[in-house]
Parts: structure tokens; C-alpha cells; sequence
């Protein structure tokens, strides 16, 4: 008699990071549809990934390859591509003359002002959803896990 596979398989359990992962993915998917429809098309491609990792006030492209974890070459063609956006440009490192500093535009920095209206508007819906004492919690619970923080 032939066993059934589905008698060797684990349990899928419900655990935290799978509830964190599918909370990350559905703001991220609202945050992205947000700054599509204020214009920013290329939100929710590779390149939009590369905002996050940047420092308001600049930061050279050689820390951007460290903090994403991707290739000198990868980097370099996301960080083009937001050139051409005009999203970012590159300024000389005066540290370092061999290396670059990608630093926001002033539509660079337009662009994270619509960002900010986007995710207040999320944490909005959010409220909405959980209640002001809910979202305080679970703010106060995330920022408890954030090794950073």
C-alpha cells in the first residue's frame, strides 16, 4: 500500500513571520499603488526599492551597494535609472575621489513629500481599521521588536 504524501507533511503553522510578511506586503502594495497614482509609475519596480536605502541628505554609492546587498553593477543600473526619473543625481564624494554621492533632487525631494501623504494616509486606513488605541499598539509593539529602535 502506497502512503499518502500529504500524511509526511508538516503543518503550515500561523506564526509571526508569516503575519508580518502578508502585513508588509499589503502596505507596501498600498504604498506603491499610492505613488502610482500620484505619478510615480516606476513605484512597485526594482528601483524604487534603492529610496529607502538613501539618506536625505545624500549618500555615496558605494554604502547604497552595502545596505542593498546587490551588486556594484545592479546598483548602478537602479541608481541610473532614477537619474534618468530625475528622481536623484550623483555629486563628487569630496572624501573619496573616486566615488559618488547620490543625493535627492529637489523633484527627489518633492517626491518624498507625496511618499509621507501616501503612508499617513495608509496609517489612516489603518486607524480606521484598528482604532486609534489598536494602531498606538501595535506601533508600540513593532517599534519593541525593532532591534534599532
Amino acid at each position: 500500500m502506497v502512503k499518502s504524501l500529504d500524511e509526511n507533511m508538516p503543518p503550515l503553522l500561523d506564526h509571526v513571520g508569516w503575519r508580518l510578511w502578508r502585513a508588509s506586503r499589503q502596505w507596501k502594495d498600498a504604498f506603491d499603488a499610492g505613488m502610482r497614482e500620484r505619478g510615480y509609475t516606476w513605484f512597485g519596480q526594482a528601483r524604487s526599492n534603492v529610496i529607502g536605502f538613501l539618506e536625505r541628505d545624500g549618500l555615496a554609492q558605494s554604502e547604497l551597494v552595502k545596505r542593498m546587498g546587490l551588486s556594484k553593477q545592479a546598483v548602478q543600473q537602479l541608481v541610473d535609472e532614477l537619474v534618468a526619473e530625475g528622481v536623484v543625481m550623483r555629486r563628487p564624494n569630496p572624501a573619496d575621489k573616486r566615488s559618488n554621492i547620490v543625493v535627492f533632487t529637489r523633484a527627489g525631494l518633492s517626491m518624498l513629500a507625496e511618499a509621507n501623504s501616501v503612508k499617513l494616509a495608509i496609517e489612516d486606513a489603518y486607524r480606521t481599521r484598528l482604532g486609534a488605541k489598536g494602531l498606538r499598539d501595535l506601533m508600540a509593539a513593532l517599534r519593541r521588536l525593532d532591534d534599532d529602535a
